[in-house]
């Protein structure tokens, strides 16, 4: 397993390689720590070890810190939630959440108060926890003329709750880089409990979801119309659905989508490419791609797992804006593998059946025995979920196996459906 910023830059030049970020997100990802204009620091009760400006309060050092900044946090669990009223475009809004930005920031926790200069936050957690009383993180542009950017990294936030949508994040309009963070155990009252994005231009690298309730149909992320949307690396795990594309574009390498308790992943409506996802173990269906009644949805997926209890890709439109889900590479491992209703179609290549026979207990590494093994169609993904190097025939789904001997390896027995 690599150190998590090698992991993070090996993601990003996977997504470079597809042409999918800018060269100037690539470079921005691969600037080292403290490339802002000015540094904030925060640490429980404000002892920062002499690092100075220093709060005890995110949102105070978000409130100080002028645009373009970075704010540094220390391991520990910040409560405080703050109510702010705020007029775009002439519609005012109070908010209620722990952290709320309307600047271009940098804001990274993992960090310890005896060392500043490395952020470590799988050993050094830094938990934005509001306790039911409002959302952890919202962003949002100061007016509908404005453009800010925004990176978030290396925190858990869990116990969000919002009326609506986006309990553990909501951001609207703003350009968002989510990376290496948790969010698990957030609630919201509508389509989107975990993370939801609208109108932005979203880059989510590194991510787990998890555990996000709703009114019944909670998703851990919803990507809402906007901007074009890239997720890599990512683990949306047992939250009531799990990714949402509604009417946007979208790409998405190296994700796992699994244990979700109605859909895994769907697109309704817009355009969206992945290579190398995981979906496995979701309740209700694994992948459905439907019209929005604005536009039709499309999904092109390569080297693709698709596992569970219920149906496995479910397609549907209108007659005359049909939906369409393209498939080439796929392991297929469900009750039900496919549905079509009227206005949908699924072109299916290189089909393959078997247990994928992943590690299991949550776990969806794949282990010597899965059929995965080898059978993935060449891409210009060198990398998998892990940051550790693929193939030049590569597995299927998110994760490669580990065997320097794999390319020369007798292919295990399958079943090929005839096409």
């Amino acid at each position: 397993m690599k150190h998590k910023a090698e992991h993070i830059l090996a993601l990003a030049v996977s997504l470079l390689l597809l042409g999918g970020v800018s060269w100037a997100l690539g470079c921005a990802l691969m600037q080292p720590v403290g490339a802002a204009s000015s540094t904030h620091y925060v640490a429980p009760h404000g002892d920062c070890h002499g690092a100075m400006p220093c709060y005890a309060a995110l949102q105070a050092a978000v409130d100080a810190a002028a645009p373009g900044d970075e704010i540094r946090v220390a391991q520990g669990i910040y409560t405080d939630v703050r109510a702010v009223t705020y007029d775009l475009g002439g519609w005012s809004q109070t908010v209620t959440q722990t952290l709320f930005i309307s600047k271009s920031l940098t804001v990274r926790g993992g960090y310890t108060v005896t060392d500043w200069a490395v952020s470590q936050p799988l050993s050094h957690p830094t938990v934005i926890n509001p306790q039911g009383r409002g959302r952890g993180i919202l962003i949002t542009i100061p007016t509908f003329q404005s453009s800010i950017t925004v990176t978030v990294e290396g925190f858990s936030i869990t116990q969000g709750y919002a009326l609506l949508d986006g309990s553990g994040l909501y951001a609207y309009g703003a350009n968002v880089t989510i990376s290496g963070c948790r969010f698990y155990s957030n609630t919201g009252n509508s389509i989107g409990s975990g993370l939801y994005l609208a109108g932005t231009t979203a880059t989510l690298i590194g991510n787990i979801v998890a555990d996000s309730r709703g009114a019944g149909y909670g998703h851990g992320v919803v990507v809402d119309a906007g901007y074009p949307a890239q997720l890599v690396g990512n683990r949306i795990l047992r939250n009531g659905n799990g990714l949402l594309i509604w009417n946007n574009r979208a790409t998405l390498i190296n994700n796992i989508i699994a244990a979700n308790a109605g859909d895994g992943l769907s697109v309704i409506g817009g355009t969206v490419h992945g290579w190398h996802t995981t979906v496995a173990d979701n309740g209700r269906t694994g992948i459905k791609v439907i019209n929005s009644g604005q536009v039709s949805g499309s999904l092109t997926l390569t080297n693709t797992i698709i596992a569970g209890p219920g149906v496995g890709v479910q397609v549907g439109g209108s007659p005359l804006d049909a939906s369409v889900a393209r498939l080439t590479a796929t392991l297929w491992h469900n009750l039900t593998d496919t549905q079509v209703t009227e206005g949908g179609r699924i072109i299916q290549t290189a089909d393959f059946e078997g247990d994928p026979a992943f590690v299991g207990d949550g776990d969806y590494h794949l282990t010597a025995a899965s059929p995965a093994r080898n059978r993935g169609w060449p891409s210009d993904v060198h990398q998998d979920i892990d940051g550790e190097l693929r193939d030049p025939l590569p597995d299927l789904g998110a994760d490669e196996y580990l065997d320097p001997d794999s390319i020369r390896s007798v292919y295990l027995p399958l079943v090929t459906r005839g096409q």
